[in-house]
């Protein structure tokens, strides 16, 4: 059984595919995180490949046959590349973005864990680092992994870079491998 959905969400990972078609990784309102296809998005008339920035919050058509979902048009909300001109904040949506990719099930909706990436990723735009680390901290809360006394000692003292390096060790422990993208800009 086939059905189209139409919901928000956050662009968290893309790979180009073969014959123009990108395989996208949304973060949705309604559906949790989900893997779906962009059928010739990277075609120069494309109108969807603009839309699909890593970052970006889009309002998503989706068609769902057999459990896979095709994207079949968006409109861009919110564009993270639009306000941001810094390295530094290009490095952090990198590592958030990782995180989430890693950490998120699949298939879960959960409200809050929208509102808590969206909010993230704006405090990256706008280079408010104390405030996207207390996104950090409401995501570990809101996914159960508690937070280790250390973190909130730090973050509460205002000594946000200590409080980053254990989150983000912290992280690593949970999905038990080195991030990646933390050595981009290094």
């Amino acid at each position: 059984m086939s059905k189209f959905v139409t919901t928000n969400a956050i662009v968290i990972k893309k790979r180009r595919q073969k014959e123009g078609d990108i395989l996208i990784t949304l973060f949705t309102q309604n559906l949790g995180k989900i893997n779906c296809i962009a059928k010739g998005a990277q075609s120069i008339k494309s109108r969807r490949l603009g839309h699909l920035e890593l970052g970006s919050e889009i309002k998503a058509s989706l068609y769902e046959k057999n459990s896979y979902y095709w994207l079949s048009e968006t409109q861009s909300t919110s564009s993270f590349l639009q306000d941001s001109s810094f390295l530094n904040q290009i490095n952090l949506l990198f590592y958030f973005l990782e995180i989430l990719n890693s950490i998120l099930p699949s298939g879960q909706t959960q409200i809050k864990l929208y509102n808590i990436i969206s909010k993230g990723i704006e405090s990256i735009s706008q280079n408010r680092y104390s405030s996207f680390i207390k996104q950090e901290i409401n995501l570990l809360e809101e996914l159960g992994y508690g937070l280790p006394s250390e973190i909130s000692t730090n973050y509460n003292a205002h000594d946000y870079k200590n409080a980053q390096l254990l989150i983000k060790k912290y992280f690593e422990s949970i999905i038990e491998k080195p991030l990646i993208s933390s050595k981009l800009f290094s």
